[in-house]
């Protein structure tokens, strides 16, 4: 729902032009609205089962990253979230795709941001297992991914994804939760060294 959501809020002059695409459920999704729906519903379930929610967003967020390098795979196979015309020995070509350009050499931006989710998630399992502090797990993965997810928008060649002055909508959100990722860790940090040194 989130997903769906912030797509529809992207496409907010589409959308007058073409109240079809609501009814579009097939197609049409902005990851990002989807982790923040997905954080917010968790927050929301921990709340009323009484439970920690920073403890649990940090179980769960090497998983996201996990399915993150899948789904990008089936963005690849179904040619969207693809990248700008190249030169380069790394472009691939379309040649059947309905959704990006056919012919021409592009930056595979699909499989870059899928060699990256993989990667990020398995250095969130490596740090799950060394951090004892609630929250940290979360905001690293907030932190890592908000990051690459900037830097790769620079190659993202679809504009339907929508903008925010020179910032693609993604870049822009991107540079909020990094914002926020930032909070939570030093937030989380201090909170840990504040319990150890009553502690002692």
């Amino acid at each position: 729902m989130g997903a769906k959501l912030l797509f529809w809020i992207t496409q907010g002059k589409n959308l007058i032009d073409h109240p079809e695409m609501i009814w579009d459920l097939s197609s049409g999704f902005v990851v990002y609205g989807g982790i923040i729906g997905g954080v917010l519903a968790g927050y929301v379930y921990c709340k009323v089962k009484g439970l920690s929610f920073m403890e649990h967003l940090d179980l769960f967020v090497p998983s996201i990253a996990l399915a993150q390098g899948f789904g990008r795979i089936g963005c690849f196979l179904a040619g969207c979230c693809y990248g700008e015309e190249t030169n380069g020995w790394f472009g691939i070509t379309f040649h059947e795709s309905e959704i990006a350009p056919n012919g021409v050499k592009l930056i595979p931006t699909q499989l870059m941001e899928s060699g990256f989710s993989f990667a990020l998630f398995f250095l969130l399992l490596y740090a799950e297992k060394r951090s004892k502090t609630a929250g940290v797990i979360a905001s690293l993965y907030l932190l890592l991914y908000s990051l690459g997810r900037f830097i790769i928008e620079f190659y993202r060649g679809d504009i339907i994804r929508g903008s925010v002055g020179m910032l693609s909508t993604s870049q822009f959100i991107s540079l909020l939760v990094f914002a926020m990722a930032c909070i939570i860790f030093v937030s989380m940090t201090y909170q840990s060294m504040k319990q150890r040194n009553a502690a002692l």
